[in-house]
């Protein structure tokens, strides 16, 4: 089925052969631990600078079965729908003593399934995209109140605030989002949804952040999409990857009646994709089948790197000053830092593993705050830290650590 909270089920447990030692871990230092209270399943990063500082969590949790069918004349209780609830977290990093994230804002909202910032602001604010359960696609912008020089204020008027939202699919869930701005920056930029019914649908946001228009929607897999992709380099290009196995692409420049190209390389559903921006040419897709393959992107019959990283990887992230280094978050085995340099010479691609999750590893991200990267070479993992946040769905745990490279 179309729900986050299936993949467990769906997904079967097999046995870890991955050869995270105790090195690994060791090169990861947990700073904080904190409660979402809902499931928790995507942690996103503000790449706007002046707000660098600024972190968006978002949550999924299925009301109980008894609030859905309260109806005491409703026969057919089994069939009310279970209502899907989420939250908007917002914090700030801060540094009195150590590093920390204080909350600033939490907002209700459907259960949310994807949210991702455009790379630029929009209309001079940093602007978030969130997907969720009820079919939205909604934008929000983020208000900075007090002096913006001081990223440490502590700043009480900070807020998010929605600007507007477009139903991208009936009846459904809208899985993932990604924006075309990636290296090409615009004052009307595109949006690509991924949804349950097996949709891609581009969208594009007026200059104003007033509106979002659906350019064009199109049935992409059989079953559920579960990750839509753009190719930062070439915003033409979209990617996606779904239930039935298959890793897709699409020129949106035509009616997308068919794709430029479809792979089975993935033996099982294909759920996390995304395009390096440091590096043309260079996309990493993970799967239920616990892979990460990197691509050449000018090839795409055959993957030029496959590592197995023992949990389904349900996202990926390419760090944001270093062309090397890829995080993956996979569900039951936790989260890993692979250097993708290392592949060449025949060397473990994992070069960090991060394991105080108790459940499904699913939401991550760098921060891109100078604090926590400015020692971070621009290739080949070498000294330095970078800061993490990460988060997992049934323990509604959100944590921030460090990567001692």
């Amino acid at each position: 089925g179309g729900h986050v909270e299936d993949s467990a089920v769906v997904f079967p447990v097999f046995a870890y052969h991955t050869s995270v030692n105790s090195t690994m871990t060791c090169n990861t230092r947990q700073l904080q631990v904190l409660d979402t209270v809902y499931s928790a399943d995507s942690v996103e990063w503000c790449p706007v600078p002046g707000y660098l500082d600024v972190m968006v969590c978002g949550t999924y949790q299925l009301a109980p079965q008894e609030a859905a069918s309260s109806a005491p004349d409703d026969s057919d209780t089994t069939s009310a729908p279970q209502m899907r609830l989420g939250r908007l977290l917002c914090y700030q990093l801060l540094n009195e003593e150590a590093l920390h994230l204080s909350e600033f804002q939490r907002t209700e909202l459907a259960a949310i399934l994807d949210m991702k910032w455009c790379h630029c602001s929009l209309n001079d604010r940093p602007g978030l995209g969130v997907a969720d359960a009820k079919g939205n696609l909604s934008l929000w912008t983020l208000q900075n109140g007090a002096a913006e020089s001081d990223c440490y204020n502590d700043n009480g008027s900070r807020n998010m605030t929605q600007q507007c939202q477009v139903q991208v699919v009936e009846d459904g869930l809208v899985l993932s989002l990604d924006w075309s701005t990636g290296k090409q920056q615009s004052s009307e930029p595109a949006i690509l949804t991924s949804d349950s019914k097996g949709q891609l649908t581009l969208c594009q946001v007026s200059p104003s952040t007033s509106d979002i228009n659906i350019v064009s929607q199109w049935t992409a897999h059989d079953f559920e999409a579960w990750i839509g992709a753009f190719n930062y380099w070439e915003p033409t290009t979209v990617y996606s990857g779904g239930d039935d196995c298959r890793l897709k692409g699409w020129d949106i420049r035509t009616p997308c009646t068919h794709p430029t190209f479809v792979s089975k390389a993935h033996s099982m559903g294909v759920v996390s994709i995304h395009s390096n921006c440091l590096q043309e040419h260079c996309l990493a897709t993970g799967s239920y089948d616990e892979h990460v393959l990197l691509w050449d992107t000018r090839n795409m019959k055959k993957a030029v790197a496959d590592v197995h990283v023992g949990g389904g990887v349900w996202r990926l992230k390419w760090h944001h000053s270093n062309k090397d280094v890829l995080l993956a978050a996979c569900m039951h085995n936790g989260f890993h830092i692979l250097d993708v340099s290392k592949l060449a010479g025949g060397d473990p691609a994992v070069v960090a593993s991060y394991m105080e999750h108790q459940s499904l590893a699913y939401g991550a991200d760098w921060c891109k705050h100078p604090t926590s990267s400015a020692a971070m070479p621009p290739s080949g993992a070498a000294p330095g830290q970078s800061l993490v946040a990460s988060c997992s769905f049934y323990d509604h745990s959100l944590q921030l650590w460090e990567w001692l490279s």
